[in-house]
């Protein structure tokens, strides 16, 4: 990737990932509708007694899923990486502030162990985000695997089509009982 090749300033990393956030936030809308869409023909097909046309809508509506939780877990990495760089910009004011505190601390004899703790604070904050990083990536990771999470995705959607349908029948049926009625009184 061309970002990697030189190095850019904060500024325009800030501004291409908050483009990279807007284009994967698209990319997530429009994979919903899919997801949405192969509901629906999972639904029709359980409705119709199709078990094969329903194995197919609903893998593809699970695999939809896995993708959009992937993505999912790469804009909310936008957006840690955002903050970092926030935070980055935050502490190189701190520590230009720090290194000029030391400078009067030496002119007036001032002991800088207490600078020394609030440096060391500095750098603890620093790795906890960069653990916090790590962990968004092991998520990603672990969102993205599995051929199991498919399968009981299916399941799951097919006990949910079918309540769905039930219901729909139960609510027809009553119309339709009371129409039959209508026609037996005249």
């Amino acid at each position: 990737m061309e970002l990697f090749k030189k190095k850019v300033s904060p500024e325009e990393l800030h501004t291409k990932l908050a483009l990279a956030g807007k284009r994967l936030e698209k990319r997530e809308s429009m994979l919903k509708d899919k997801q949405n869409k192969a509901k629906d023909e999972a639904k029709d097909a359980l409705r119709n007694g199709d078990e094969r046309g329903f194995r197919l809508a609903s893998k593809r509506h699970a695999m939809i899923g896995s993708q959009i939780n992937a993505i999912s877990g790469m804009v909310e990495m936008s957006q840690s990486m955002k903050d970092v760089i926030e935070m980055q910009e935050g502490l190189k004011e701190v520590v230009e502030i720090g290194s000029m505190l030391k400078d009067y601390q030496d002119q007036l004899g001032i002991d800088t162990k207490q600078m020394e703790a609030a440096v060391t604070n500095i750098r603890t904050s620093m790795e906890k985000v960069n653990a916090a990083t790590e962990m968004i990536s092991t998520t990603m990771e672990a969102v993205t695997s599995g051929d199991v999470e498919v399968t009981e995705a299916q399941d799951s959607l097919k006990s949910e089509l079918m309540a769905e349908i039930e219901s729909e029948k139960t609510e027809t049926g009553g119309i339709e009982d009371k129409i039959q009625k209508e026609k037996q009184k005249l």
